[in-house]
């Protein structure tokens, strides 16, 4: 998700998160282009897509932030734009949306494509949806984000949502955008640094934990485990490594978090928002765990902090002040 930078005949101001919106890139803008996918491959372009589909609103939000919102023909999965605020939830609401969730083969070959981007690590995940030889037939490229990349070691930083959002830069015939919103992310990131010090132990809840089942947690190869570092804590789980984990009830008061951060708004969660937060509050199972018995609970919703998204650097500020405030 790196290379191939590309120069532009003309910048058009690169406006990110709290400034008025870029202009639309000029059509077809840009020439040939190459990146890398996930495995190392190439990825080559003769010319800016001009219809692309975003199968998340992860995706779409990247773009909209690079000022190339009017090449997206479609997305899926919106619900990531209910925590944007303006000005890009205009822009935003505007973008046709082909399903609630990621659309399946048949939707996204519709909108006859050049280029279908996901900010989920692959194609192909949720059933019916487009895998790689679906995109070879329809004759669209395909990009998606590389959380770990070819290592596998644990996330502790936004190395992938940078490297997104440059990889991105270079395809639309942006980079100078690109570049300058990395800096601006960066910048943010930087300004929210935790100092040295002790690091306080972080438990990720994705669900109300029930007596008797395994608890829901993020492993080491998440966003949340580098934002988790980068504002200063400790997952009390970074030996596990995938993305949701079940963890025993057992482990957890072993483990004894100093903070739980619930992240809300995933599908399959019984509760949703802050009823989840109110129940994980009053969850007896955590009674006996310091994060329990200080009231040190603390939540985000996981439109932030889930797939590489300039919004991560929000979701960093919002965990960031969580812990200082404790």
């Amino acid at each position: 998700m790196r290379r191939a930078i590309v120069a532009l005949a003309a910048v058009l101001p690169l406006v990110a998160c709290g400034t008025a919106s870029p202009s639309p890139a000029p059509a077809g803008a840009g020439g040939p282009v190459t990146v890398q996918d996930c495995a190392g491959k190439d990825v080559a372009f003769d010319r800016t897509p001009q219809r692309v589909v975003t199968l998340d609103g992860y995706a779409a939000q990247t773009l909209v932030r690079l000022g190339v919102a009017d090449k997206i023909v479609g997305t899926g999965f919106p619900a990531p734009f209910t925590v944007d605020t303006a000005p890009h939830s205009e822009t935003l609401a505007k973008i046709p949306v082909l399903a609630d969730r990621v659309p399946v083969t048949e939707v996204v070959a519709a909108q006859q494509p050049d280029l279908v981007l996901t900010s989920f690590e692959s194609f192909g995940g949720p059933a019916g949806s487009p895998k790689d030889a679906d995109l070879v037939t329809m004759k669209a490229k395909g990009l998606t984000s590389c959380l770990r990349g070819k290592d596998k070691a644990a996330l502790t930083d936004l190395t992938p949502t940078y490297e997104y959002v440059r990889k991105l830069g270079a395809v639309f015939g942006v980079p100078d955008r690109a570049e300058r919103l990395v800096a601006e992310l960066q910048a943010r990131a930087r300004a929210v640094a935790a100092p040295s010090g002790a690091k306080p132990r972080v438990l990720v809840l994705q669900d109300n934990p029930v007596a008797g089942q395994p608890l829901q947690t993020s492993g080491a190869g998440t966003i949340a485990h580098a934002l988790i570092t980068l504002a200063g804590g400790e997952s009390v789980f970074s030996d596990v490594s995938s993305m949701h984990a079940e963890i025993s009830p057992e482990q957890v008061v072993q483990r004894d978090p100093q903070v739980v951060w619930v992240i809300t708004d995933y599908t399959f969660a019984k509760l949703k928002g802050q009823e989840l937060v109110a129940a994980v509050k009053a969850n007896p199972l955590l009674a006996n765990t310091t994060a329990g018995r200080q009231g040190r609970i603390v939540s985000t919703s996981q439109f932030l902090v889930s797939f590489p998204s300039p919004l991560n650097v929000d979701g960093l500020e919002q965990l960031a002040a969580a812990l200082r405030a404790g």
